[in-house]
């Protein structure tokens, strides 16, 4: 499988979502790698939707607390 994304360093970006799955705030992440990120990610979680990027990766996807179970 192939991507469109360039082969270069990770440039991991979080962005926080809304009710409605629109971004209210990013913040960049400098970590390692996907592991480090995602761990890094769920540290700012706090009950909120989130979306973990490596620049178009989609690298891992946290769900609100309320819509989890």
């Amino acid at each position: 499988m192939t991507s469109d994304c360039p082969a270069e360093a990770a440039d991991y970006r979080l962005f926080f979502l809304d009710d409605q799955g629109r971004i209210r705030k990013s913040k960049a992440l400098d970590c390692n790698n996907d592991d480090a990120a995602i761990e890094h990610a769920r540290g700012l979680a706090d009950g909120r939707t989130l979306e973990l990027y490596d620049g178009c990766r989609l690298v891992f996807r946290i769900l609100r607390a309320e819509q989890v179970g």
